[in-house]
């Protein structure tokens, strides 16, 4: 039966119907991605896939644990399940394990009929899976997954909500072209930077208790994702730019009304009139591919330039780079490290922490070998 939700998107959407729906802002030299591609403009085969639905009944440890395969552990994400959520998240954010559905959308794929939070089985058990080894004395790593996976997808709806109010004044659509128009950069979208903000804002709250888990996890997520540290104001005044005017990403934000953005209905912000499901994915790679998956790390060459660093103004960094390449070797994928791409230096470059100041941007050549090409404060290489 409709909610009140529903009925509110179906009078507003009636209202406007067509209006300005053509109205797709070309951005020319803006940033363009072809492997940067919404889950909905390009939906996968769906095979066998299927969806276990939630409410706030079932919602719970419980409920939780079985619908991921019993008691925690012993179920985990297969080793080549986990080389694609690992890369996902670097590539996609969130998106790799869980994703949001518009109801102007409900009768389009994945899963016609169906609208609202999807979780990606796989996601779910491996989220829980980190928290559980980072705080082994936790007892309900899968509801707090869920949970954190919410925060984030939950202010997608909210976002979706606050969309339609400003349709319903404007008269005309403004979702959907922005939409088309961020089609291979949606990384890019300031949305993300602002539901991780929300998602991080819970994960402090004491009865999470994953502040420095969600620092980190944020920190591996490209673009957009890792800005969930600005201020709340300016991120909401560029969505607003980005959403009321349709300018490109990285506008100057609408202060004056960046208030707005937080002004939605209370009563409609109750998360039982969002759907969520569980998908369970006949094949994990369906979803994720083209997936980036982290090239082996074998050995770590310096070009000239960092070993000039390193001997310079930066010799107080020698130990901590030291430690750092180890542990890449070790492991690459340790969320410490937030080894991830970074394709502002082309195909191949890829940046790690060196510690809370200071990161390396490194080359693969092939075959596991790195090239270390440069090293320096976060600013002075382009990380804000």
């Amino acid at each position: 039966m409709p909610n009140a939700v529903d009925r509110l998107f179906d009078q507003v959407l009636s209202e406007i119907a067509d209006a300005g729906i053509e109205n797709v802002p070309d951005w020319p030299g803006f940033p363009f991605d072809e492997d940067d591609y919404d889950v909905l403009d390009r939906p996968p085969e769906l095979g066998e896939s299927s969806l276990f639905p939630l409410s706030d009944e079932l919602i719970g440890e419980r409920t939780i644990d079985t619908l991921l395969g019993g008691r925690f552990p012993p179920v985990d994400v297969p080793p080549d399940e986990r080389e694609l959520v690992e890369g996902g998240i670097r590539r996609r954010g969130f998106d790799a394990l869980a994703f949001y559905k518009s109801r102007r959308f409900v009768n389009q794929l994945p899963f016609p009929g169906r609208w609202g939070i999807f979780y990606l089985k796989s996601g779910l058990i491996y989220l829980a899976g980190e928290i559980a080894a980072d705080y082994p004395g936790y007892r309900d790593p899968r509801r707090l997954a869920h949970q954190f996976l919410l925060a984030h997808e939950f202010f997608h709806y909210r976002c979706d909500l606050q969309t339609l109010m400003l349709e319903a004044v404007v008269k005309r659509n403004l979702y959907i072209p922005l939409r088309r128009a961020l089609r291979g950069r949606r990384t890019q979208f300031v949305e993300e930077a602002m539901a991780n903000k929300a998602a991080y804002e819970w994960a402090k709250t004491p009865s999470a208790g994953l502040r420095e888990f969600a620092y980190d996890f944020m920190c591996l997520q490209p673009e957009a994702y890792a800005r969930f540290t600005e201020r709340r104001l300016e991120l909401n005044g560029e969505w607003l730019s980005n959403t009321l005017e349709l300018r490109p990403p990285g506008s100057l934000p609408r202060l004056d009304i960046a208030h707005w953005v937080d002004a939605s209905p209370k009563d409609l912000l109750r998360p039982s009139l969002c759907p969520q499901y569980v998908v369970y994915p006949a094949k994990i790679s369906n979803w994720l591919d083209p997936a980036l998956v982290l090239p082996p790390v074998a050995s770590i060459a310096e070009s000239d330039e960092i070993q000039k660093r390193l001997s310079g103004k930066y010799r107080n960094l020698v130990s901590k780079w030291n430690g750092t390449k180890s542990k890449l070797l070790v492991d690459r994928t340790l969320r410490g490290l937030n080894f991830k791409p970074w394709p502002k230096d082309g195909k191949g470059a890829y940046s790690v922490k060196i510690d809370d100041g200071f990161r390396a941007h490194l080359r693969h050549q092939g075959q596991g070998n790195w090239l270390a090409y440069i090293l320096g404060s976060h600013k002075e290489l382009g990380h804000g």
